[in-house]
């Protein structure tokens, strides 16, 4: 059952997360394509879609997604707001 719709203060802490999250993968991946999505399933309060350059490999994948994973973690024991991150394939 999704939850009730966010409050304001809600979603300017989670524009506030993702654009923290943008600048994160950034880092990591200066050249990648970053994609959010604020469609809800479940609980989840917004999805973080990384594509990499060509060329990305799949070593380098794992730690940006393991890298990406952690930092959603943090997010989510720090604010309560659940955003799932993924790398894919281009």
């Amino acid at each position: 059952m999704p939850r009730a719709t966010r409050s304001k203060q809600d979603g300017m802490v989670l524009d506030h997360k993702l654009r923290e999250l943008t600048l994160f993968v950034k880092d990591l991946a200066s050249d990648a394509r970053v994609e959010i999505s604020f469609q809800r399933y479940e609980d989840e309060d917004a999805h973080i879609r990384i594509y990499p350059r060509p060329g990305f490999t799949q070593d380098e994948a794992q730690q940006l997604e393991l890298a990406l994973g952690q930092r959603c973690t943090e997010i989510l024991l720090e604010t309560g707001l659940f955003i799932i991150g993924a790398v894919y394939d281009l």
